[in-house]
């Protein structure tokens, strides 16, 4: 448990190589976590759980998309090298969590 609060922190300071930031942490860990609590909220609202509820399941995973945001931001902001492929990152991961959101 230590390892990922340590590896989470280093994500939110932007010291993760940006690549592993935005492919892993974003996008993958970001779909995965969203696509499950989407698909528990439906298996809620089905179930005639209260509405409620399932608006908190289905919104749980907001707080990590902005820690990753900020976290690809910053990476980004410390990228050695393409400024293009920094930018890209940087549009690419607000585009992702507004998607996520969206979902």
């Amino acid at each position: 448990m230590r390892r990922i609060l340590l590896n989470l922190r280093a994500l939110w300071r932007g010291e993760l190589p940006l690549e592993f930031a935005f492919w892993h942490y974003a996008i993958y860990y970001g779909l995965i976590l969203n696509l499950a609590a989407s698909t528990i909220s439906i298996v809620l609202l089905l179930n005639d759980a209260p509405l409620a509820l399932a608006l908190l399941v289905h919104f749980v995973p907001v707080p990590y998309s902005v820690l990753t945001a900020f976290g690809v931001w910053r990476s980004a902001h410390r990228y050695g090298g393409s400024s293009r492929f920094a930018n890209f990152a940087r549009i690419g991961v607000l585009a992702w969590v507004c998607l996520l959101l969206a979902i």
